[in-house]
């Protein structure tokens, strides 16, 4: 997906993750960020989905002690965050 960036500890997301290809990608940079990182944030700038796959990874480095923070600006998105609990497990920020 060449719409997925790293800079840092923050992976950006600027276009909706559609297929299986883009979730490998997203889950690619994320496992990359997270080598260098204790702190990573994901940035979903334009995306009305999130697929379960990638909550999965995140779940994972929380569990290994890596804080996760998810900055959401489709309010939809966020909402479902916020309803599927997520909020209680990794820091959600409405954009």
């Amino acid at each position: 997906m060449k719409n997925v960036l790293i800079k840092g500890n923050t992976i950006i997301i600027e276009k909706p993750i559609i297929t299986i290809n883009d979730s490998e990608n997203v889950i690619h940079a994320i496992k990359e960020a997270a080598r260098n990182f204790n702190n990573i944030v994901i940035d979903v700038k334009n995306s009305f989905s999130f697929p379960s796959s990638i909550i999965a990874v995140l779940e994972k480095l929380k569990d290994e002690g890596k804080k996760v923070t998810i900055k959401i600006k489709d309010p939809v998105l966020y909402e479902l965050f916020k309803d599927l609990n997520l909020d209680q497990m990794f820091t959600l920020i409405k954009d």
